[in-house]
C-alpha cells in the first residue's frame, strides 16, 4: 500500500513540476528574452515547448488527480486543475503578453495548489 501512496506522490511531483516550470518560463521569458537573442538563443520563446509543457502538466496532473480521486472523492481538486488547465491555455490565446503572464501564472498556481491538496488527502485516507 505505501508503495501505491508513493506512486502517486511521484506523478503529482511531476504534475508540480511541470507546472512550476511553466510558471517560470512565463515569468522569466519576458525578463530575460532581449538578452539572450543577442546570444543567438531562442529556443525559449518555442509555441511546441510551451505546448508540450501543458501538455505534461495536463497528462501527470490528470493520472495523478484520477488516482487521488477514487481515494478521497474531493471534486473540488479536480475543479481546481481544470481551471488552471483553463488558464494556461487561455493565456496562449490571449494577445496581450501581461494578460498571457497572469493567465498562466494563476493556472499553474491552481495547478499546483490541487496536486499538494491531493498528496495531503491521499496521505490522510
Amino acid at each position: 500500500m505505501l508503495m501505491n501512496t508513493d506512486y502517486r506522490s511521484r506523478w503529482d511531483a511531476i504534475g508540480i513540476a511541470a507546472s512550476f516550470a511553466c510558471a517560470i518560463h512565463c515569468v522569466l521569458l519576458p525578463l530575460i528574452f532581449t538578452t539572450l537573442t543577442l546570444f543567438g538563443i531562442e529556443f525559449l520563446e518555442n509555441v511546441y515547448l510551451e505546448i508540450l509543457t501543458i501538455l505534461v502538466s495536463m497528462t501527470a496532473g490528470s493520472w495523478a488527480l484520477f488516482k487521488g480521486y477514487r481515494k478521497h472523492s474531493n471534486k473540488t481538486l479536480i475543479l481546481l486543475f481544470v481551471t488552471g488547465l483553463v488558464c494556461m491555455i487561455t493565456g496562449n490565446l490571449l494577445p496581450a503578453q501581461s494578460a498571457e503572464i497572469i493567465c498562466k501564472l494563476a493556472g499553474s498556481l491552481l495547478i499546483i495548489i490541487a496536486h499538494l491538496k491531493n498528496v495531503r488527502q491521499c496521505r490522510h485516507q
